[in-house]
């Protein structure tokens, strides 16, 4: 068993249990104690996974992939790409749980799937997906593709060449002007979803994205009608020309967030549901 680091259960129990600065998190359920260190619950699991079935037929699904991974698959589907991308791959899948407290005692959620995670051999990279909250069934959220190439990498006309076979004209290519090891370049294509606001540009794998909620550059208290005009998040970062790092970004900001709302929502129903009231009178 391979254990995530502590920050990772933290940012999960901080978008439901709150903290003590305002901009550090969405509102808390009305019982949940405050959270610091010796309130986390133990870090998230994270178990090596057996290969999945083959995936369902991706025709079922529209726009962009990353190694052929859809926004909406689930995790059978998500993991058998996985498999499918490096036959050397290390598949994890990450859990977590909820913790809450009504009436003065505490409970938690059981626990749920948060991430799957690909890593290939030799820190090659890796091939990630983040999954919505539950109550919902998890669905691909989130597709995040890492690579290292240090033998015979691509130039950088070549790479964005293969990308924009792939995708299309990006609506925007940027560099930082520079040469060699330090040339930069970063394309970003329409994202999916029909927000427009830019809300972020992309979170953790499996972390919440209302912690990470700005608007012009300045963080800002997330509410449920400003995460339904996000803009979901779409882009390749490219390093060094030739390329020796790659990083690509797929997420469904306003369908992620509208997730950690609703399990907002699940948490404040389990602690009204733990703290009604009897109607037996007492024995005096």
């Amino acid at each position: 068993m391979i254990r995530s680091p502590a920050f990772f259960v933290l940012a999960l129990y901080l978008a439901l249990a709150g903290c003590s600065e305002a901009d550090e998190a969405p509102p808390a359920a009305p019982s949940a104690p405050a959270a610091n260190a010796s309130d986390a619950p133990p870090p998230a699991r994270q178990d090596t996974v057996s290969p999945a079935p083959p995936a369902a037929p991706v025709g079922q699904y529209s726009g962009p992939d990353i190694a052929g991974i859809h926004l909406g698959m689930t995790p059978d589907e998500a993991r058998a790409l996985i498999q499918a991308y490096d036959d050397s791959i290390q598949i994890q899948d990450a859990t977590n749980y909820f913790r809450y407290n009504a009436l003065g005692k505490s409970y938690q959620t059981d626990p749920f799937l948060v991430a799957t995670i690909g890593t290939l051999t030799n820190g090659r990279g890796s091939l990630a997906v983040g999954y919505s909250y539950p109550p919902e069934p998890p669905r691909v959220r989130s597709i995040s593709r890492n690579h290292r190439q240090s033998v015979e990498p691509l130039t950088q006309a070549d790479y964005v060449k293969a990308l924009v076979d792939k995708y299309g004209t990006p609506v925007e290519d940027t560099d930082n002007g520079r040469a060699g090891a330090g040339a930069e370049r970063v394309l970003r294509w329409t994202p999916p979803g029909n927000g427009s606001v830019v809300c972020t540009d992309g979170v953790s794998t499996g972390n919440p994205v209302l912690r990470h909620m700005q608007l012009d550059g300045r963080r800002v208290e997330p509410t449920p009608e400003l995460a339904a005009t996000c803009a979901g998040v779409f882009k390749y970062l490219l390093r060094g020309d030739p390329v020796t790092i790659v990083v690509g970004t797929l997420m469904d900001v306003a369908a992620q967030a509208r997730s950690e709302f609703e399990a907002q929502d699940w948490v404040q129903a389990l602690v009204a549901e733990k703290s009604r009231t009897g109607t037996a009178p007492p024995k005096l």
